[in-house]
């Protein structure tokens, strides 16, 4: 072997008796020979010493050669490893001539050479080479590596590599910290991955040596078993294994929580249930299920939608259910959609009625409920779906098949009473929440104490006294998201430790903060928890009597007199099992509250139906004793939203055909028994913006000219509406008129018949303005004949005598003629309705409209147009189709047959409101008033230029 090489072989038998000398010789011999050949020479010298059981001497010999071969690569520009000195290495590894350094530098001088592929493979053999002499280096994996870099391979699977040889080779547990640090993940991802892998994991506790010192052999340990718990998956371990592992670092406990699963944390035996725990103010308040989530839009489920699909899809797919309930929510939307047809469609799908009665079965409950929340959520559903199905009452069919089951039978609840029992009993929003509560992120009550986490990182807990306790959570700075997003840890004080807890994935969870802001599981077979009374007595201020208030996870209820008077979904205040420690923000005002009387409330609703404005002042002169501003913000809220439901109940009695609630606001009280319906807002809007009208109108002599008052608060009046009532009684009573636009014609006659609108009287009109400056809504005039106030494009005017005078307003120009009140009277429009009840639709004459063309000179299709209405636009297809052929040809021109254009909406309008009888009955006995509407064309008609017609 060493005959190459003279005088070897002697040194090398010399050397049992004086290595070191031998060593020296070798070393001297090298330095003789030419430089390109001195590290093979020390090589062979290493290979021979190592054969003889001289480690030491051999190495030293391989790290020499190692010294030369590189000046020598660097110089002349030559990889510095070869094949020759890699082969040395791999040979020497088992004598133990070589190990973690010389691995190191050898994988160091790999990264650098040329062929990469042939470096990696190299590496991996002289990898194998020393942790197949029992050697585990420290810092060999990042040396590895880079060498996988260098030719483009993947770190993961590199590490993978490493981690399976030591694992099957039993050579873990001798492994130093750095090892089980750099391969952590690739040691979980195998075990993870295999059985075989996960058993030898398991078993490769550390074993560090007699030397190590006990706080280092602690730290190999919990390494090792925090590995072992993130690997497990499904497989069992050891009783108490992941107690054993103590505490962890934030993040590196909430990998663990995530990995072990149920077995970290068992799921709660019933009946104990984390997620309605009185755990309040959490990141995720919970809407209803069916609540659109964030831009959802309602579907366009018309008569031709394929409910057959969503039939099937509604006991699978969440998103259905909310589908279907934003179309109920979104019914009678659009003015030309048959939603009654869609909707007895949809009903023949059995999945569907079944999943609607199930849900409105919830609507029902929560409409009789007795508070304004419970309305809040049922009302939106039940009035579209009770005027939907209105008109299939007259069909043949079963009530199910028609719909009206989710409907009828429903108790509804009076939103003034509702209002007044709230105010009554009291508001959370009386009592001051603690501390620095506006600064909390969430809070949580563990009996008395009450613990807020702030947004600066720390936590602060009261209890009955005050402030109890204060702390910094350290890890908030960087670990921030654990406590913030969706389903975060919530921090809270038993009075002892801290603790976080959380629901994740069904199963609760909790930690204790130890140490600078370690988490460990807590000891003991029972889940720390937050724990609160579920219900608790609270006497507001001013009180004779508490109120039991509960908090169901997120849901918020308030009971007085054994009926619930309040629910707030979600609900993110102070839990109330806090309520008796609060100190009230306003308590002459919380004893004002409960001194109410039901009248007072009416009159403040009927303030709220009328304007801001107008419920700031009655609230003043009601409550002056309400001083503090948030809790008046929250009663003029809750008033204003009353209002809001009590248009919606009142809908709800007309769509059903009941009787209204007693005691009513008088702004919406119906005054003639006409029922309002799909218009219920527009009377009290209306009938406040008559009370201004008729104040302005008084104040003082009239003017040559139209005189500014001021500005005020224009009510949301639908003044497109104004002046064609009589148009809408005569288009509802046509034999075609699809029944579901007859029930919108009847609320609109039954809305403006019960206002001064719709009076008859001829002492309103409304004058179509173009404004050419800055005029805004709602500026009042004082005019020559009454009063006028203007809304956005137009005016209304009312003159107390009936007489109007024309005027000049600069600023601006006319765009049409001034509209009269028209046709109306509440007892006329009672007959009308009563009359369309018992005869049905009035008959058809279309000599009547040709009459009506000859005498006037208008082209037929256009009479046909102000007599019937123009049926041949988009939505209204069925409508055209069921036209009577002696009608649909009024439309079309008799050489061609083709459909003729359109031409002024402004003029139907007009000369609709002119051909409708004075008396109702003569729609059915004598038909349209044709003298009446040619009398009127005559005297105004023929002298105004339409907009869009062609006369």
């Amino acid at each position: 072997m060493s005959g190459a090489w003279p005088g070897l072989d002697e040194v090398a038998a010399r050397a049992a008796g004086d290595p070191r000398g031998a060593a020296e010789e070798v070393l001297a011999l090298a330095e003789t020979l030419p430089e390109e050949s001195a590290p093979e020479f020390l090589d062979r010298a290493a290979r021979v010493f190592a054969a003889r059981g001289l480690p030491g001497e051999a190495g030293r010999f391989f790290g020499r050669a190692r010294e030369l071969e590189e000046a020598r690569a660097r110089s002349l520009g030559l990889p510095l490893v070869g094949e020759e000195a890699h082969r040395t290495f791999v040979e020497l590894a088992p004598s133990g001539a070589v190990g973690g350094t010389e691995l190191c530098g050898h994988l160091r001088r790999l990264a650098q050479h040329p062929e990469p592929g042939t470096a990696h493979r190299w590496a991996r053999e002289a990898v194998c080479a020393v942790l197949g002499s029992g050697v585990v280096p420290a810092d060999f994996v990042p040396e590895l590596v880079r060498v996988a870099w260098a030719a483009r391979l993947d770190e993961k699977t590199e590490k993978r590599f490493v981690a399976d040889r030591l694992l099957r080779e039993g050579l873990m547990p001798r492994a130093p910290l750095p090892v089980w640090a750099d391969l952590e993940i690739a040691l979980r991802d195998a075990a993870a991955d295999d059985d075989e892998l996960f058993d030898l994991l398991l078993a490769a506790r550390p074993e560090p040596g007699p030397d190590t010192a006990p706080e280092l052999r602690a730290r190999y340990e919990r390494r090792w078993r925090l590995l072992v718990g993130q690997a497990a998956g499904g497989r069992p371990l050891p009783p108490g294994w992941y107690r054993s592992i103590g505490p962890l670092r934030l993040g590196d406990m909430m990998g663990l929580a995530s990995d072990a699963g149920d077995r970290l944390f068992p799921r709660p035996p019933s009946p104990f249930d984390p997620e309605t725990d009185p755990v309040a103010r959490r990141a995720d308040p919970r809407p209803h299920p069916l609540d659109p989530a964030h831009g959802e839009q309602a579907p366009s489920w018309h008569s031709n939608a394929d409910f057959l699909l969503v039939a099937r899809k509604i006991g699978e797919d969440p998103r259905v259910r909310r589908d279907l309930d934003a179309f109920v929510r979104d019914l009678g939307r659009y003015d030309n959609v048959d939603y009654p047809s869609a909707v007895r469609k949809m009903l023949k799908r059995e999945p569907i009625r079944r999943a609607l009665a199930e849900q409105f079965a919830e609507w029902r409950d929560d409409c009789a409920a007795g508070d304004l929340d419970g309305l809040a959520s049922s009302l939106p559903r039940l009035v579209p779906m009770a005027e939907a199905v209105a008109g299939s009452r007259r069909l043949p069919m079963s009530r199910d098949a028609s719909g009206t089951a989710l409907v009828d039978g429903v108790a509804v609840t009076d939103p003034v009473e509702a209002a007044w029992r709230a105010l009554r009993a009291g508001l959370p929003e009386e009592l001051r929440p603690p501390g620095s509560w506006d600064d909390a992120y969430s809070v949580v009550l563990h009996g008395d104490l009450l613990t807020l986490a702030l947004k600066d990182g720390r936590i602060e807990v009261h209890g009955p006294g005050g402030v109890a306790h204060e702390r910094e959570l350290p890890f908030f700075g960087y670990e921030r998201r654990w406590l913030t997003w969706p389903g975060a840890l919530l921090p809270w004080f038993d009075g002892t430790d801290l603790y976080l807890s959380r629901v994740f994935r069904g199963r609760a969870e909790t930690y204790r903060v130890v140490g600078d802001g370690d988490l460990e599981l807590p000891d003991g077979e029972r889940l720390p928890w937050p724990r609160s009374a579920p219900q608790v007595p609270v006497t507001f201020p001013g009180a004779d009597g508490p109120v039991l208030v509960s908090l169901d996870g997120d849901v918020l209820r308030m009971f007085a007199d054994g009926r619930r008077v309040a629910r707030r979904r979600p609900f993110t205040g102070v839990p109330p099992g806090f309520w008796p420690h609060l100190a009230p923000v306003d308590p002459d005002g919380s004893a004002a509250l409960r001194r109410l009387e039901r009248d007072a409330v009416a009159g403040l609703l009927d303030a709220a139906l009328a304007g801001e404005r107008v419920l700031d002042g009655e609230l003043a002169r009601v409550l002056p004793e309400l001083t503090d501003a948030g809790l008046r913000d929250t009663v003029r809220t809750l008033l204003d939203r009353a209002a809001g439901h009590l248009r919606a109940a009142l809908r709800l009695c007309d769509a059903l055909g009941r009787e209204r609630p007693a005691g009513s606001p008088g702004r919406i009280r119906s005054v003639t028994g006409l029922r309002a319906g799909r218009h219920i807002d527009q009377v009290p809007a209306v009938r406040r913006l008559a009370e201004m009208l008729g104040e302005a109108a008084g104040s003082g002599p009239a003017p040559g000219s139209p005189r500014p008052l001021g500005e005020v608060e224009p009510p949301d009046v639908n003044d497109l509406l104004f002046g064609v009532l009589g148009g809408a009684a005569l288009l509802a009573a046509r034999p075609w008129t699809p029944e579901y636009q007859r029930l919108k014609a009847r609320d609109r006659l039954g809305a403006f018949g019960d206002t001064p609108w719709g009076d008859g009287s001829g002492r309103w009109r409304r004058l179509p303005f173009r404004p050419t400056g800055e005029f805004p809504s709602g500026r009042l005039w004082r005019t020559p004949g009454g009063a006028m106030i203007t809304l956005g494009r137009s005016a209304i005017e009312f003159a107390p005598a009936g007489g109007f005078r024309d005027f000049a307003l600069p600023g601006w120009t006319e765009e049409s003629p001034p509209r009269p009140q028209g046709w109306g009277g509440a007892e006329r429009i009672a007959r009308f309705l009563r009359l369309l009840d018992e005869r049905g639709p009035a008959p058809c004459d279309v000599s009547a409209v040709r009459r009506l063309a000859e005498r006037t000179g208008l082209p037929v299709h256009t009479a046909a147009s102000a007599a019937y209405g123009f049926p041949f636009t988009l939505g209204r297809e069925n409508e055209a189709a069921s036209l009577p052929p002696e009608v649909a040809a009024l439309y079309r021109d008799p050489a061609t047959g083709e459909l003729l254009r359109h031409e002024s909406w402004h003029l139907d309008d007009a000369l609709r409101e002119a051909l409708m009888p004075d008396e109702p009955e003569d729609l059915w006995t004598v038909g349209l008033a044709v003298d009446k509407a040619v009398a009127w064309w005559e005297r105004e008609g023929r002298r105004i230029a339409w907009p869009g017609a062609a006369i």
